[in-house]
Order: C-alpha cells, then structure tokens, then sequence
C-alpha cells in the first residue's frame, strides 16, 4: 500500500465530495423519506436505473413494465460485459441467462467460441473496437422530488454513446447523436407530484468508430434542482490576468430568470485561496426579464496569488450566490487557477512566463477492464501513474474527456490538450458521427468549450484530429471563429493538419500548427520556417521514435513538445503496437528508426507482424507506455533515459524463432523485460538494451564484465551469454559512473503476493481500489513470466468491479471473479459499498501461496 501522503489525503476529499451528492439519493428515488438537511443544487441521479440489452419497442411509456429488466447503477457500459450468448473456455455460460437476447448470433465453422465480450463475428467493426458488440439497449428510473415551493429541475448527462433518446413521463425530451458530449434537459414542465419516469434509449449500431467507444450511459448523470432565479448550466466563467504586477479575477455571471415578471437580483461572488481563506469579495445588481437570461461581470482583485502550474496545482474558487430580496436563491463554488499561457513561433510554450517543453501522451477514454465506465478514482489513478512517470500533459484523443478527468489534472497538476472531434462533415465510418456534424457541431463544439474552460488544466483547444474533409478550410475557419467568441485565453490546433504541408489551410484559422509521425522533424522544420510566427506541436510520435522527437522539440524552442500514441493501452485498433519479428536482416531497411522507406502496414499485416485491424484474439492497440492495468512498458524505460529522469535502465528482449529478429517501428516496440529469467539453454545469446543518457555502458554478469558499448539515442545494444546469475548494467559519463542497476534470476512461482493503490476506501461509488496481484518466487521477487490462474473472492463491505491483465491477445471475462497473470501480474478492482466496514480480497492459485487484503472503508 502507498504511505499516506498529500495526495492520498488530495483523493479522499475529492472523492467524498461525490459522496456528498450521491448520499442525498433518497431525494431522488421513489422513497418518500425527507432529507432534513438542504439538499444542494447538483445531486448524483446514477443510482436505481434498470436495463435492458435489446431493444424494447414502445419502453419509452410510463406504463411499461420494466420489472424484469436488471437493476443498475450509472455509469455503466454493456460493450465491456459478458455477451449474453458467451461461453468461457471452458464452456460454461459467464453471462446471466436473464440477460440473453432473443436471438443468438449465427456460428461460422473453425472460429473460436464467443468469449466474455469478444465475438468475432459479429463485432460491427471488428478489430477496430476490439471484437466487442454494441447494438440498442434501454435504460429506465423512477424518481420522485419532493416540492419545496417553486423549483427548476435539470437533468444532465456526462456522456452516453451514441444516439440517445430521452422521455420523462411518455415526453420525448431530445435526440443526442455524439458520443462524447455532456447535454442538458428541462424536466420542470414535464414533472409529475406523484412520481416521474425517465427513459433512454441508446443506438450503438453500425460501424461507427475507429476504436472502442463503449456503449450506453458511461458516464455520470446529474439532477439539478434550483429556484425560478438560478445561475444557468455552465453559467459562471473566471478568467484572469495580470497588468504592472497585479491580478484581477474577471467573474463572469449569468441569471436566468425562469419565474414570472422580470427579476431584480444581487450577485455576489467571493474567493478563496488554495489554502481555503477569502482574498476577494464583490457584488452587483442584475436586472433579468421574464424568460431571458442576464450576464454581469465582476472584477475582483486577488493580492500575492499562487499561480498553477504541473509543479504548484494551486485551485483557487470563486463563490457565486444569487440573492433575490436578501434572499439567496442559488449558488455555486467554481474552481480556476492564476495563470498565463504564451504560445508562438519565437518561444515556443510559455507557462506563466516559463518554457514548458511538453512531454505529452495521447489518451483515449477506456479503462481497459472497466471498458468505459468513468468513474472519478479511475481518471485520477490514471494521471497520477502517467505524471509519475514524467509525462506533463494528456490529449483526449480524439474526443472531449469526461469531466473527472479535467478535475484530476486539475488538482495534480497535468496539461491537457482537449480535443473535440475525430470527423467533420467527411466520415472515416459508415455510420460515425459526420451523419450529424452539419446539425450537431456548434452545439457540442459550444458546450464543451463552456463546460471546459475554467480548467486551468487545458491549455489548448483542439478541433479534430486528421481531418480528411476536401472543404475543412472553410469548415475550420468557421469552427475556430465561433470557438474564439467562447474563449480566448487559450490557442486553437487541428491534430495532424491535413495535408502535412506548409500551405495547409489550417495555418489560417489555428494558432498553434501540428504535424503527426514526423521523425527527426522531417518536414517539420520546413513547414515552420514557412509559417514562423506560429509554435509547432507534434500531437501524435512513434513509441520507436522517442529520442528522435524528444531531441528535436528540446533544440528548437517553436517545436512546444510530443504526444506519443499511445500513453497508455486502450481496447481496439487491435494490433498496432505489436512486436514486429521479421526475417533477419530487416532492421537495415528502417535506418533511422522511422517509417521504413517503401514499406506499407498492409504488408506487415500480411506478413503477421502487426498493422491495424490484426486478427482475434488481438483485442487492444498494445502501443502505450502503460499496459491497459497501468503496468510500465520498456518504452517508458527508453523514455526515463532520454528525458534524463533515469541513469541506467536495463531490458532484455525475449528470444525470437531462429533467422528472425525484433524491430522497433512505427506505433510497435521491442518485446523485452526486465528479467534476467529465461527458459533458454546455457550461453543463449540475449540482446540486451541498456538505456541511459550516459555517453558508455557495461554489463556484468556475476561480477564479471561480459560486454561494452556506446550508447546511441540513448540506448546501448548488446549480446550477453545467458546463464543464471546477477545481470548488472553501469551508465558512465565522461568516464564517471552515473548509475547501474541489476536484474537477478529468480526462482519458481512459490505465493501470490497483492498490492494495492490506497489505503483505505470511502462508501462513495465514485471511489475504487486496484489491487495489482504478483507471481512471486520464496524471496517474494516477481517471477516475470508466471502464467497462473488466479482466482478472487470478495466479501465485506464491497464488490469486485473487474479483473484483468496487460495481456493483448488474452481474450476472457473481464467480469467473472479470476485472471490468468501476464508478465507475473494481473489486476482486481475493488468497488465499495455504501455502507462502512472492511473490504476484503482473497486471492489464490493451485500450489502456491493465498494472499489476503483487508481495506477500511469509511464515510
């Protein structure tokens, strides 16, 4: 378990802040028992839904029977649950059989049995979302509010993908086609004193994305309930500035009058330092006709500030209460912080007057074992592992993230790139979202930019991300228009441009250019020097090009940083990080270790080294820095080295068949470990890498030097003899040791040992443990290529959300209550319970030794 530290103190208020909302869930259900307390404006609404996988004609009425449907709790994502047709391995029905659709898929000879999720044949897009199937599903919740006079009630959803419909009480509320955007109903003239019906339904069909979305309500849901007078959806926006050595706070406030005849108001808006004590207090009166909507904006000194940064996060809140005769009426505490972004041609990034080289990773939605499930732990372990291991900043590729995700980086101090689209009018899916961009894109281009932009986190705005539109300067133009009437504190970019040329035209609308998979700046630097007034970005680099890239951005200041694909795995575009293991002798052809000259994916594919779309059982991109549990990959070893973080780090690559040999290329790496234990006969020849930014290395094996070399890009490749022993590996600069470290043999999986990201729980559901389960030896040292069954029990206050491995082709439930290790190691997650008490995970093996967690889990 990790010591208890500020960041562990960090996560307990930020999760028992969702708890707070989710405990006043009697208010929402069909309980008739009060809350004495005052309940607050933004309430969980996740709770007591019930499901249906299927489509269920005419399930939009009241009257509907639904008490046969399951009962759940948001957010949720049937894609990432067992298939209700599905067999395990060993045949056996993993689903429960009341979820079993009418009618089975058809089964095609000599292909595998349908595991867990994954149904190769009839997985809409195939590779590209993982195997896994989405289709039409229902969910439904009865609720009921108790009236204390006049009330505004606005339901909000986080995201839901795709295509959802919305009724309250047999109304048809709204259409929402993206995926990824949060969107707002109404429910005032819609209620019922008795009780109310919420339905939705969800139309996750066809070939609609390139990689997994997930499907259904997968992220949270939220009921906001007001006075007539109230502060409106997304309603408060704080910027800040500085002018000869003195910041002001420019709040921005609208009032929404909802009531009857025009309405006289107090805004009041005070704020608090990072450390909780009141800097700054001001008000005004509004005047708001009868359904119309004011805006005021106050400007509130703030003395010595703390500004944010990736090293100071320091959050500062500004309090905003509408009163109406003396009264308050609404009120909302809105997080921002002091600082000054600087984006050109001539400095590159500056953050609050500092260059900041970005040191990025692109990051798409998914949890591996959870699928898309967002829940807020998740995010926040996510950043923490990536900042850790020195990442600065995330891309949401290629979509707005869930807002947890913001408040994590928010909080712990990682820059964002928040994209907002993958097509435009011109789709790269039959059925994705460029169906609806013309009708949809200034909607949800809007309310994520609203919804966003007090973040102190997001540094730039992205508009999409390889646009293939013949029209997308026309389209763009007009997209970065709109978006700069919304905010323009922060620079605009198109991932990737579109095509790759220094007369792109989206050098006319963006103020920050990008180019994608550019090795050693090939073309990059021409395009700057035709465009110079702008900074450059490189959003998407090779996990074979780290130190190319890195270098480059480090000696030219307008090249801001990187964002490797990937920062962590994801589900789907299967594949593509594959170990490349071509005959011997094709290294030559890769050179500089960028895109081969005259070589094409489809004929990597074709010859089984990798490529997208790779065949089942391949189920994940296996590109990421992270494995899909959060496991470091050698990348992540190379990358320690040329970032400087790491003096020496050691890899051996696992043997190959006789006349191959492994290539690091486009988005795959070397398959190798740090092991110095391998099921290979004496004196094997092991190629092994020894990373660092030192100019020699040595290795020793038990004491003895047994190989030299010169490292070139940081990273120094050799042959050392295998024979069990103590592998060691000397950095050396200018002749000084700078660092070694060293692997040993280990010996025979002899127990389980488990560990796990926290120390305790809280009863809130936004709140998770991951247990990391270990193979290991009698000196409790990780066996590394320990492939064992475990299996795990539960009991206490608490439940086992999911289980899982960093394995790419190991396709199996990620559901039922066992794993097989990868690497020595596969993961639980822990979900608590409402109520407090001891949470505890049991986790064992055929022949070695059980091993036992207990978790506190408190209010």
């Amino acid at each position: 378990m990790r010591d208890e530290s500020t960041g562990e103190a960090t996560r307990r208020r930020a999760i028992q802040l969702g708890a707070a909302a989710a405990s006043l869930l009697a208010l929402e259900t069909t309980s008739t028992t009060a809350d004495p307390s005052p309940p607050p404006r933004d309430r969980s609404f996740d709770e007591g839904w019930r499901f249906h996988r299927g489509d269920a004609p005419g399930a939009q009425a009241s009257a509907f029977d639904d008490s046969q449907w399951r009962a759940l709790d948001l957010p949720h994502d049937w894609s990432i649950e067992d298939l209700p047709y599905a067999t395990d391995t060993n045949g056996a029905v993993t689903a429960d059989p009341s979820l079993l659709v009418p009618a089975e898929p058809p089964t095609i000879p000599g292909l595998p049995d349908v595991i867990g999720p994954f149904d190769p044949q009839n997985s809409a897009n195939g590779g590209s979302i993982g195997y896994t199937v989405g289709g039409i599903a229902w969910y439904r919740k009865e609720f009921r509010l108790p009236r204390t006079g006049d009330q505004h009630v606005e339901l909000r959803f986080d995201g839901v993908y795709q295509n959802a419909d919305v009724w309250l009480n047999d109304t048809h509320l709204g259409f929402h086609p993206y995926g990824y955007t949060t969107f707002a109903y109404d429910l005032t003239p819609h209620l019922r004193p008795g009780g109310n019906v919420l339905a939705v339904r969800v139309d996750n069909s066809g070939r609609n994305s390139r990689w997994y979305s997930g499907s259904g309500i997968y992220r949270h849901t939220w009921l906001t309930v007001t006075g007539p007078v109230r502060i409106p959806l997304w309603g408060v926006h704080v910027t800040t500035t500085e002018t000869g050595g003195r910041t002001t706070a420019s709040v921005n406030v609208g009032t929404a009058n909802h009531g009857t005849g025009t309405t006289r108001s107090t805004t009041r808006v005070t704020i608090r330092d990072p450390r909780g004590r009141e800097v700054a207090t001001r008000q005004t009166t509004t005047t708001t006709s009868q359904g119309a909507t004011s805006e005021t904006t106050l400007e509130l000194a703030v003395d010595h500030p703390m500004s944010w940064s990736p090293e100071t996060p320091n959050l500062y809140t500004a309090h905003t209460e509408i009163l109406v005769h003396g009264r308050k009426v609404d009120e909302l505490t809105t997080t921002f912080g002091v600082r000054t972004l600087t984006w050109n041609g001539e400095v590159g990034f500056l953050l609050n007057g500092r260059p900041v080289e970005i040191m990025g990773g692109n990051v798409h939605h998914d949890h591996g074992p959870l699928g898309a499930v967002a829940l807020n732990r998740s995010e926040e372990r996510r950043v923490e592992i990536l900042k850790a291991a020195g990442f600065n900043s995330i891309r949401t590729a290629h979509n707005p993230p869930t807002p947890a995700l913001l408040d994590a980086c928010d909080r712990l101090g990682m820059l964002v790139m928040d994209e907002l689209f993958d097509v435009w009018d011109t789709g790269k899916n039959p059925d994705d979202y460029s169906l609806h961009f013309a009708q949809w894109w200034q909607a949800d281009l809007t309310g994520t930019v609203l919804r966003d932009r007090n973040h102190p986190c997001v540094v730039m705005w992205s508009l999409g991300n390889e646009i293939t539109d013949n029209t997308h300067g026309a389209r763009g133009a007009e997209m970065a228009a709109h978006l700069r009437t919304l905010d323009t504190t922060r620079p605009i970019t198109l991932g990737g441009g579109s095509t790759f040329t220094a007369d792109d035209p989206s050098w006319q609308y963006v103020d920050v250019n990008d180019v994608h998979y550019n090795a050693n700046g090939k073309g990059y630097a021409q395009m700057h020097a035709a465009n110079p007034a702008k900074a450059m970005t490189h959003n998407e680099t090779f996990p074979a090009t780290i130190h190319q890239d890195v270098t480059f951005a480090a000696e030219n200041a307008w090249a801001t940083g990187t964002w490797v694909w990937a920062a962590w795995d994801y589900l789907g575009e299967a594949g593509i990080g594959k170990s490349m293991i071509p005959p011997v002798g094709t290294a030559a052809q890769i050179g500089d270790q960028s895109v081969m000259p005259g070589w094409s994916i489809a004929r990597t594919l074709h010859h089984g080294w990798g490529g997208f779309g790779y065949p089942y059982p391949y189920f994940q991109a296996n590109c990421g820095d992270f494995d899909l549990i959060g496991q470091r990959k050698p990348q992540n070893h190379w990358r320690a080295a040329v970032s400087g973080a790491s003096p020496v780090e050691l890899l051996i690559e696992r043997p190959t068949p006789p006349g191959t040999e492994q290539v690091a290329v486009w988005w795959g790496y070397f398959d190798e470990l740090a092991s110095w234990t391998w099921d290979v006969e004496a004196d094997h020849p092991m190629v092994v890498h020894v990373y660092t930014p030192g100019d020699a290395v040595s290795v020793l094996l038990d004491g003895t030097e047994v190989a030299t070399g010169v490292p070139e890009r940081a990273m120094a490749t050799l042959t050392v003899p295998y024979r069990p022993g103590e592998l060691t590996a000397v950095a050396y600069r200018a002749g000084r040791e700078i660092g070694r470290t060293a692997l040993r043999t280990v010996g025979v999986p002899a127990a389980l040992r488990l560990t796990c990201d926290v120390r305790d729980l809280t009863t809130s559901r936004d709140d998770l443990a991951h247990v990391l389960v270990e193979v290991v030896d009698e000196h409790r040292r990780v066996v590394p290529d320990s492939v064992v069954e475990v299996a795990f029990d539960v009991t206490g206050a608490g439940g086992l959300a999911a289980v899982g491995n960093g394995n790419p082709h190991n396709v199996d439930s990620f559901r039922l209550p066992r794993r097989h290790t990868w690497h020595g190691k596969a993961l639980a997650i822990l979900r608590p319970a409402r109520r407090p008490g001891v949470l505890v995970l049991t986790a064992s093996a055929p022949g070695l030794r059980t091993a036992r967690l207990a978790l506190p889990v408190k209010k």
